[in-house]
C-alpha cells in the first residue's frame, strides 16, 4: 500500500521514463492492458456523532491494471501478475506507466533478477517524490555566494600551485640540453691513443 501511495503521487513524466524503460529491456517488463478505467468515487468522510458517513464530494480517477506473465520459479507455479496505477483526473498515461513501474518494483518479491533502475525500490521511490525533486533542483538558482567563493579561492591556489610547477618544469628542461653539451664526454677523451 506504501508503495502504491508514493508511486500515485509520484511525477507523472519519473513514472512515465521509469516504465519506458521497462518496455526497452531494463525490467523485462513487456505487459497488456487489462483494463483501464475512467470514473467518479464519491469522496466520504466518517461523523462519528452521528455513526455514518457522509458525501463531501466527488472525484474523477483513473485506473489501470496491467497484466504480465510470470514465468515461474522453484517455490511459485507460473502464472499471470499484475501491476496497479491510479490517478486523480482523467490521465492515462500515469496510470499505465504506474502499473509498469509497479510491477517491475515486484521483481524482488518474485524472486526474478533486479536488471534496471525501474526495479530498485530504494531509487524508484526516493526520487519519485515532484515537490521534493523539484525544491531541490530549483534551490540551486539561490545565491550560494559562500560556496562559490570558496570555490574560486581554491581554483585560483590550484592554478597558481600548476603554472608555477609549469614553469620550474620548463627552466629545468631548458637547462638540460645546455648542461648536457658542456660536460666533456668521457668516451671520446679515452679512444683516442
Amino acid at each position: 500500500a506504501t508503495r502504491l501511495q508514493m508511486l500515485a503521487r509520484g511525477d507523472e513524466g519519473y513514472l512515465l521514463a521509469l516504465g519506458y524503460s521497462t518496455q526497452r529491456g531494463y525490467g523485462r517488463n513487456h505487459p497488456f492492458a487489462g483494463e483501464i478505467r475512467l470514473g467518479q468515487v464519491e469522496v466520504e468522510i466518517a461523523v462519528e456523532e452521528w455513526g455514518e458517513t457522509v458525501c463531501v464530494g466527488e472525484i474523477t480517477l483513473s485506473e489501470c491494471q496491467m497484466i504480465n506473465q510470470f514465468s515461474g520459479s522453484r517455490e511459485l507455479a507460473p502464472q499471470f501478475t499484475r501491476g496497479y496505477g491510479l490517478a486523480f483526473g482523467h490521465n492515462e498515461r500515469k496510470t499505465l506507466a504506474m502499473a509498469l513501474v509497479d510491477r517491475a518494483l515486484r521483481a524482488e518479491e518474485l524472486g526474478e533478477p533486479i536488471q534496471g533502475p525501474a526495479q530498485q525500490a530504494e531509487f524508484v521511490l526516493a526520487h519519485a517524490d515532484s515537490v521534493e525533486a523539484s525544491g531541490f533542483v530549483s534551490h540551486l538558482k539561490l545565491p550560494h555566494y559562500v560556496d562559490f567563493q570558496s570555490e574560486l579561492e581554491l581554483l585560483r591556489r590550484l592554478r597558481q600551485e600548476y603554472q608555477a610547477t609549469a614553469s620550474c618544469q620548463a627552466e629545468a628542461g631548458d637547462n638540460a640540453p645546455a648542461q648536457a653539451n658542456s660536460q666533456p664526454q668521457a668516451a671520446d677523451s679515452g679512444s683516442s691513443l
